[in-house]
């Protein structure tokens, strides 16, 4: 008798619950009518396509030939190959490029702030390195730092800097630097962006009183400022950090790559095997940890931008 009387309760409480999702429905069918594009965007042309490339890792993968089926072949044979350690520890210290770039808008949002003529001028200027396309930021990079062409090197040398021109593509930690630094003055405007954005929402009246407590620059910056910005510091690094591990243009254009791996990021290795090899089935493969890298750098963020809303809305 009790079991009839549980399972009838059980019964009527799934009935209500359902009866509750459906008028929920019911009450936001048009927001849910408007959300539908996007969702079916997301489906046909992020989650398909990266459900079909987690498929091919299974197999070998040929471009424009059959495949075939070897399992987790693909991932024993990755971490078996020395290359990709390298090309890992690459992408690691490619994504420092990231906490650059925020360390330099961070400092012109900063001083544009404090700056009371010419604002809207030196931010154009600012943002210039932004609207030039990335190819192009590139190759004008590779003209100007090359070793023995550049007018960089051959003005360091004439002026008695330096003793002889520094052969960079031929170090992995000198080449990795040339990247990092054109990366850094490519993208950094990106975050300028959206931290002068942040700093304007601040109110003026948290520094003037500030200023009545004795409260130092320094001291105004760690308890008024940067606190107001967190969010909009975590969200641009979050951005920016997943769009740094996945470029190659700037990567392929000034070392290609190398010397060797060493400055093969893994988009670059990615790369190399689909469009170089046609090994189309390591690629993915490369693309999945490159992904799970991502992802593991983004939720920590993901969670510290989760505390700051609740922070802010306690």
């Amino acid at each position: 008798m009790a079991t009839e009387v549980s399972d009838a309760s059980a019964e009527t409480e799934g009935q209500s619950r359902m009866a509750s999702v459906w008028e929920t429905f019911e009450e936001n069918r048009f927001s849910y009518l408007l959300i539908m594009p996007t969702l079916v965007f997301l489906v046909l042309l992020m989650w398909i396509p990266f459900l079909r490339g987690v498929w091919m890792t299974l197999y070998e993968w040929p471009f424009g030939g059959s495949p075939t089926w070897i399992g987790l072949e693909n991932y024993a044979s990755l971490l078996e190959w020395k290359p990709f350690y390298t090309a890992f520890k690459a992408t690691l210290w490619f994504s420092l490029t990231t906490a650059f770039q925020l360390l330099v808008a961070l400092v012109a949002a900063l001083s544009v702030r404090e700056i009371s003529r010419f604002t809207k001028a030196i931010t154009g200027i600012f943002l210039l390195a932004y609207t030039v396309p990335p190819l192009v930021t590139g190759t004008i990079w590779a003209y100007l730092l090359a070793p023995d062409l550049g007018p960089f090197f051959t003005l360091l040398t004439e002026w008695g800097v330096l003793s002889e021109t520094i052969y960079w593509g031929t170090n992995g930690s000198a080449s990795m630097a040339v990247i990092t630094f054109v990366t850094t003055w490519t993208f950094w405007p990106f975050m300028f962006l959206i931290l002068s954005a942040s700093l304007q929402n601040i109110d003026e009246e948290l520094y003037e009183s500030a200023q009545i407590y004795g409260a130092n620059r320094l001291q105004t910056f760690w308890n008024v400022t940067l606190p107001h910005m967190k969010s909009a510091i975590l969200v641009a690094v979050s951005i920016r950090l997943i769009w740094n591990l996945t470029k190659v243009s700037q990567v392929l254009q000034l070392t290609n790559g190398g010397p060797g791996y060493d400055t093969s990021v893994l988009a670059v290795l990615l790369y190399r095997f689909a469009y170089g090899r046609g090994q189309m089935g390591v690629a993915y493969t490369v693309g999945l940890v490159l992904f799970v890298v991502t992802i593991g750098f983004v939720f920590v963020f993901i969670r510290e931008f989760e505390k700051a809303s609740e922070e802010a809305t306690a």
